[in-house]
């Protein structure tokens, strides 16, 4: 069956199309900025009978703060998340990773709200929201419920989401003036790379040179889904940041993921690049903070 053959709706609403998936939730599927979808569809992987084309929905494009909050619509793009000036200046870790989500032509077309959805562990956008303390909302045709990200993903390409239910909205909370926060990606090829290894990483800074006073790491690409450090994270505040405490820090990564080899890249490898890869993203972190 070619793409052009696969049945398929386009809801002029949000309510319109909870309505189509609150009938045919079983055999539908959503289909947002499509990078991944037309892959599978050509691959004959997880076809449903209809596809319902969510990308007109423009009531789920929108990057707002409110109160102390950002609202991130499902449907921004990795682009519009890259260049939106809230994001790069109140979560900058956020915009990092959307600026290294494959090729131009994927940003402009991919969407957050599928990102998530996909639930790859290599996904670049994930780390970043866990670091955010990212919550989901979920809406169906008789419900809206809200729950954090780390709750959202079961294992690759599994979710809580409903058959009946989409996520409209991403709900982050701002990086404070104290805060800094940068996203780390290894891949074969730059521009078009599926991550080897990414991390995220957020700190809050003291008012003594280096002084970390709390910090979030988030590995992606290393176990079935992302990975919050918690043994790198409590060292963060046992000491200056030194060099050397940063070397000591990177020397525990590996301890906290758990990869598979596959054909990008080996287990052993996965391990030792999380740690290379955290030990760079705090000394950038720490030449930032000192330049600022």
């Amino acid at each position: 069956m070619r793409v052009s053959e696969i049945a398929m709706v386009t809801p002029k609403t949000v309510m319109e199309c909870l309505m189509y998936l609150s009938n045919r939730g079983q055999d539908a599927r959503l289909l947002a900025g499509g990078t991944d979808a037309i892959v599978q569809m050509k691959e004959k992987v997880g076809r449903p009978k209809i596809w319902i084309n969510i990308g007109k929905l423009d009531e789920l494009r929108f990057i707002r703060e409110v109160g102390n909050e950002i609202h991130i619509g499902s449907l921004s793009t990795h682009t519009e998340l890259a260049n939106s000036k809230l994001i790069r200046s109140r979560a900058s870790v956020l915009a990092e990773a959307a600026e290294r989500v494959g090729a131009t032509q994927i940003r402009n077309m991919g969407t957050i709200g599928g990102n998530i959805a996909t639930a790859s562990p290599a996904g670049d956008t994930l780390p970043a929201l866990y670091v955010l303390d990212a919550e989901l909302e979920l809406q169906s045709f008789a419900k809206k419920r809200r729950i954090k990200i780390a709750d959202f993903f079961l294992g690759p390409r599994r979710t809580l989401l409903q058959n009946d239910e989409i996520i409209t909205k991403i709900i982050i909370k701002p990086m404070q003036e104290n805060e800094i926060g940068i996203f780390e990606k290894l891949g074969p090829r730059r521009a078009q790379a599926i991550s080897i290894v990414n991390v995220a990483i957020k700190l809050s800074m003291g008012s003594k040179a280096r002084q970390c006073l709390a910090g979030k790491i988030a590995f992606g690409s290393v176990a079935p889904t992302i990975v919050r450090a918690s043994k790198c994270e409590a060292m963060l505040t046992l000491g200056l940041l030194t060099d050397q405490h940063i070397e000591d820090i990177g020397k525990v990564a590996w301890r906290e993921v758990s990869p598979i080899s596959d054909i990008r890249a080996s287990a052993i490898y996965r391990k030792d690049m999380a740690g290379a890869l955290l030990i760079r993203g705090l000394y950038r972190l720490m030449k930032r903070w000192e330049d600022q």
